[in-house]
């Protein structure tokens, strides 16, 4: 099975149902897989099949037409974050020597700067009119929508999706259609998705989450996008489009929480909200439960596993609502297609209930690192992926994240979880968002900082930030030291990126 076999299964069961929804467009299934066909067919006019297509677009339809139709021509979807600086697009356009780049409007300007320093693309297709560049109609005019003629296998890359980059210089992870179908397959196993689901996606489809997408496709299911979130559309369309499913990022949930008109929409439709991307503070998910009245399930995964590999379902939660509180700290179990390993710096598994690295075997793990062979080899031990999640896992299986490695902060020789501290720092009144990271010290190695956005009109101190935490943690997990700031550095899916405020702080 192949990516493009997503979208032609759905064409030939329900060729009239609503496949994509965004603003005022509706594109069915039929209507979806013609697309697809024909831009596939268009690529293969320009370009070869193995050759990379960028794009750098904001949420659109044409964005979905990527998705499966670049893997159609047998070419690999190269995957651009809209946040980034021009020279990080020019870095990733010559890594990944992409022959084809395709563009939003508004990044016409950027693209004609950086022109003449991304020689390997011949070609610039606008979605809209933009100078320089071939307009998305025209592009794909006389452009068949015949099933394009390709000998792709299941092994070929599909997406290359640059990472976040939270580490450093992001590296180009190479997804191939059996790795994006298994990540898909085992969600679609694991989650409780009807045919009727309106799904609402809210995330930037520039990021491995995407997947969402795919998953209710093969389903048959109804997906709305976003152009990008913002709470009052977000809101508006649960209403509208009578939207059962979508997914948040927890600071994503925090602010929505926080929201001053969240009581004049009803949301009556909502059936369950998934959530990921980042560990979700005990109290914002209580406060989500309480107030949403719907059914909450959680995924972790990254990039390399092309979707998630643990789950914590509806039956969890409804657990935890009913006094089982331990739970909602889980990231859940591993899921149906996943294998996992919990293990220690000699590579030997740990017992039960002790901390050790997650590490991840199967189909849904990456082909490997773009052009980095060495970082490819050290990311894996005997065909088993190395995460960098520390972890433990209880008797009844589920997996509770304790950190990071890179996160770990060591504090007199103490390991001080950053995930303990910030849940003690969102326990306090004030807190809207809080990180917590290490920071060099001279008696100590590390100390632990906090970092703090405080609620609108909210007062506080770095002595009363400290003072709450006293009652709550161990002396050696207690911030010694507090900085407020407006607001926290994230990536498109809303994960704090503590390299930043680790160089900021440092």
């Amino acid at each position: 099975m192949l990516i493009g076999d997503i979208v032609e299964y759905g064409a030939r069961k329900h060729p009239e149902r609503i496949a994509l929804r965004f603003e005022q467009e509706q594109v069915s299934y039929g209507q979806l897989r013609d697309r697809c066909r024909r831009l596939a067919n268009a690529l293969l006019g320009v370009a070869a099949p193995g050759d990379r297509i960028a794009i750098l677009s904001s949420n659109c339809t044409q964005y979905l037409d990527c998705y499966y139709g670049v893997p159609m021509a047998g070419m690999a979807l190269t995957i651009l974050n809209i946040r980034l600086h021009p020279d990080q697009i020019v870095a990733l356009l010559q890594h990944s020597e992409a022959t084809v780049l395709i563009i939003a409007p508004e990044f016409a300007e950027t693209v004609a700067r950086i022109r003449d320093r991304i020689p390997s693309v011949t070609t610039v297709v606008s979605i809209g009119a933009a100078p320089g560049a071939v307009e998305w109609d025209e592009f794909l005019s006389g452009a068949s929508t015949d099933v394009p003629e390709t000998s792709t296998t299941p092994d070929d890359t599909a997406w290359l999706v640059y990472t976040s980059g939270t580490t450093g210089m992001p590296k180009g992870v190479m997804v191939s259609h059996r790795n994006l179908l298994a990540g898909v397959t085992s969600s679609a196993l694991q989650w409780e998705v009807p045919e009727e689901t309106v799904f609402l996606f809210c995330f930037p489809l520039c990021h491995i989450g995407g997947y969402v997408v795919m998953i209710n496709h093969l389903l048959g299911c109804t997906v709305g996008i976003l152009r990008s979130y913002d709470n009052a559309t977000f809101l508006r369309l649960v209403d509208e489009w009578q939207v059962t499913q979508t997914g948040l990022a927890p600071t994503m949930i925090n602010f929505l929480l926080q929201d001053p008109e969240l009581d004049k929409h009803s949301l009556n439709s909502l059936e369950a909200i998934g959530y990921g991307s980042s560990a979700i503070p005990a109290a914002v998910l209580r406060a989500g439960l309480e107030r949403f009245g719907c059914d909450f399930y959680q995924g972790m995964g990254m990039t390399e596993l092309a979707g998630n590999v643990l789950h914590l379902d509806e039956v969890a939660h409804r657990r935890a609502a009913d006094g089982e509180t331990g739970l909602l700290a889980s990231a859940g179990k591993p899921m149906r297609l996943a294998d996992i390993r919990i293990v220690d710096d000699e590579f030997a598994d740990v017992p039960a209930g002790q901390v050790g690295e997650m590490i991840v075997r199967g189909d849904q793990v990456m082909a490997g690192y773009w052009k980095d062979p060495q970082a490819t080899a050290d990311a894996f031990t005997d065909g088993w992926f190395h995460t960098g999640d520390l972890v433990r896992q209880d008797a009844e299986g589920f997996v509770y994240i304790v950190d990071r490695k890179k996160d770990l902060i060591i504090s007199g020789g103490e390991n001080v979880a950053s995930l303990t501290v910030e849940q003690a720092l969102y326990r306090q009144p004030g807190v809207a968002e809080a990180a917590a990271i290490g920071v060099t010290d001279d008696t100590w190695g590390e100390v632990v900082c906090a970092v703090i956005v405080l609620r609108e009109n909210a007062t506080a101190t770095a002595e009363d930030i400290i003072a709450g935490c006293r009652e709550q943690l161990g002396g050696f997990q207690v911030p010694r030291r507090v900085e407020f700031v407006a607001a926290l550095p994230k990536n498109v899916t809303g994960k704090i990126l503590k390299r930043e405020l680790r160089q900021q702080f440092s």
